[in-house]
Order: structure tokens, then sequence, then C-alpha cells
């Protein structure tokens, strides 16, 4: 299991036109799937193209404000695509991620625990998503506390938000 999770961050500049983005600037994000890591792409609005095919998931997204503290920027809909896009995932990093938005969604309501599922050695969360009564599964990867804290952050760092 590796330390590092190779995942790049928002730069707060253009991707096209590598303008710095400005206090309260919206911008576009959008995520590439690089196979065993994500890539952040951030575009100003000028230079925003609109969804493309290569692209995993894209959101927009604002630069707050310098004293605010830093919150989630990104809507519910945008985590609950990002973690549906994640569904029949099997390389680690993608497992992980999924499980924590898992996590996150139900601290947000928008995911409710319903059961656990065993079979073999894994573990598989079955969760309902009340308002549309679809039901997801979510493999539980096993992480230690240390591992979910890493996860947990490498997802801000892809977001650009605090978790």
């Amino acid at each position: 299991m590796t330390s590092e999770w190779p995942i790049t961050r928002g730069e707060k500049r253009c991707t096209a036109c590598a303008r710095e983005f400005v206090e309260n600037e919206r911008y576009c994000s959008a995520l590439y799937d690089r196979g065993t890591t994500f890539e952040r792409r951030d575009f100003c609005t000028a230079c925003w193209q609109g969804e493309s095919p290569e692209m995993f998931s894209f959101w927009q997204t604002q630069v707050p404000p310098k004293e605010a503290k830093k919150k989630l920027l990104v809507d519910d809909d945008v985590l609950l695509d990002f973690f549906a896009r994640l569904e029949g995932a099997t390389d680690e990093l993608k497992i992980n991620f999924r499980y924590i938005l898992a996590l996150v969604l139900m601290r947000k309501k928008i995911l409710k625990f319903v059961d656990v599922r065993r079979t073999g050695d894994a573990e598989v969360l079955v969760m309902r998503m009340p308002r549309e009564k679809t039901t997801w599964e979510v493999l539980n990867p096993q992480l230690d506390e240390e591992k979910i804290a890493q996860v947990t952050e490498e997802v801000g760092k892809i977001l650009n938000v605090e978790l």
C-alpha cells in the first residue's frame, strides 16, 4: 500500500491562460481520470469550454475571501456525481476515495446507512439515498485511522476544501 497519493491540487490559476484567480472570482474545475491518479484543472470563465468526454467530473466554484475560514465550496450534487462515477472502480485509490465520499455524504445526510453485507473477507456497506430511494453498495477498504485521515486530506485537495 502506498503512502503517497499522486493527486494534483488546484493552483488558483487558469490552466489555459495561466491568469491567477482573484478573491470571490467564480471559475470551473475539471477532474481527469489518469488511471491511478486524478488530475485537477481549473479554468477561468473565459477559457472554460464546457464538459468534454475526457472529463471524469467538473464543477463551478469560487475563490473564497482571504479572511474567510475554508468551507465546502462544492455542492452536494457534485459530490454525489463524483461518488456515483466511482462505482465499480477496482483500483485502491478510487475504492478509498469512494468510501470517504460515502462517509462525507452520510455526514451530510444525503446517504443513509442501511446494512452491512459480508462476502468472504470483504465488507460492503449498503446505503440508501432517501430523496431518490436509490440504494448504493460501498466496499469498505478497512482503512485505519491514519489512512482515513490521509485519504480525506487528498479528497479535500482535489476539491480544494477541508472535509
